[in-house]
């Protein structure tokens, strides 16, 4: 059985390239995460995760980190190369899954992003 790891060529990793995000990326806020895009020129997506101390403590921001790379990972991928960074709100840790999931492909759909 596989591991369930994001691998590191679909992560955002190094503070130059999330600062490239924040600098030239579009913006688009859900009730649950606010994602910031930007085209990419490699295949495929990758992720970067800003969870502040606003957000909580280690326990809580790392559960927000968590269930986010499980939506990217699992429910709703967006369409084309790009490297996204998503902020996660304090209502994330209240929602289900599901929702984040919904929420995730409705921010991307905003953003031109969304495969449908």
């Amino acid at each position: 059985m596989g591991s369930n790891a994001l691998p590191p060529d679909r992560r955002i990793r190094r503070r130059a390239e999330f600062q490239r995000v924040f600098d030239a990326g579009r913006r688009a806020h859900g009730r649950y995460l606010t994602i910031i895009a930007i085209p990419a020129h490699a295949d495929g997506a990758r992720l970067g995760i800003v969870a502040s101390r606003k957000l909580g403590g280690a326990v809580v921001r790392n559960r927000a980190k968590r269930l986010i790379r499980e939506v990217f990972r699992r429910h709703a991928q967006p369409a084309g190369a790009g490297d996204l960074v998503i902020i996660p709100k304090r209502a994330l840790l209240e929602a289900k899954v599901t929702d984040i999931a919904r929420d995730f492909e409705a921010v991307l759909r905003r953003l031109g992003l969304s495969k449908q």
